[in-house]
């Protein structure tokens, strides 16, 4: 399996998606170059998918949170709820949610108040926060190359990461040694093709700005599932918050 580690990183089973059309009356397909298109998450079909406020609100903690979930047409890649203990508790149990908020304080520790925030924008409007154990795929299943993807740790993150979480569960990840990563497997056929790592925090340096990182060690993939993996984790798992953003991926078409 190869590896491609990059420093500036979660399996789910959710709900199903059959190939997605466009109810976006704004659609314009982005493309960069002949042969790729990128997810931007930029649309009314994307404002129209992010929640207020960012902890409780009813598209990702209301009954039917369950069913949260996008697809690009274009692509037709796609995110969804994890549903990890049957769906009950939403966005809790993981998944991918679309977001636009900015939030630049991480000098203190934060809490889930601020859980679909990052702390600086790379330019464009919104983008996705990736939550706990989750997966995305292609609605259509067929494999493709994906190229890369911008990522950023959370403003939830960082700010714990940097700080501790004030409670004394989650130590700041200052120390020698310390780290975070996060890490994403690509499958094809229910195979693994290949895992690229994300060093979200090492050595008490942090990804608070937005990196492009090559995904292309992954080759033709159907599907990704997302992890985190920290140094400071317990029997129940990573002790720092476990969201990442990403934006603008980068498809072969």
């Amino acid at each position: 399996m190869k590896k491609n580690s990059l420093f500036a990183g979660l399996l789910c089973v959710g709900v199903m998606f059959t190939a997605c059309e466009s109810n976006d009356p704004d659609f314009n397909p982005q493309t960069l170059g002949e042969d790729t298109q990128t997810v931007t998450f930029e649309g009314s079909y994307w404002d129209a998918l992010i929640d207020a406020p960012q902890y409780g609100g009813s598209q990702l903690y209301g009954a039917d949170a369950k069913n949260y979930g996008w697809c690009d047409v274009t692509t037709q890649f796609t995110g969804y709820m994890s549903n990890a203990w049957g769906g009950t508790y939403g966005f809790a149990e993981g998944g991918s949610a679309i977001s636009n908020y900015i939030d630049e304080n991480i000098s203190e520790p934060r809490d889930y108040n601020v859980q679909l925030a990052v702390p600086v924008s790379n330019g464009s409007k919104n983008f996705c926060v990736v939550y706990c154990e989750a997966g995305m795929k292609f609605a259509d299943s067929k494999a493709r190359v994906i190229k890369s993807m911008d990522f950023i740790g959370t403003t939830y993150f960082l700010s714990v990461a940097k700080n501790g979480d004030g409670a004394g569960y989650a130590r700041a990840l200052t120390q020698k040694g310390d780290y975070c990563n996060l890490e994403i497997t690509g499958y094809k056929a229910g195979e693994a093709t290949g895992l690229v790592t994300v060093g979200l925090a090492k050595d008490g340096s942090f990804l608070n700005y937005w990196i492009t990182t090559d995904m292309t060690t992954l080759g033709a993939v159907d599907s990704l599932s997302f992890s985190m993996d920290s140094n400071d984790s317990s029997l129940y798992g990573m002790k720092a918050p476990m969201y990442v953003a990403l934006d603008n991926v980068v498809i072969k078409k």
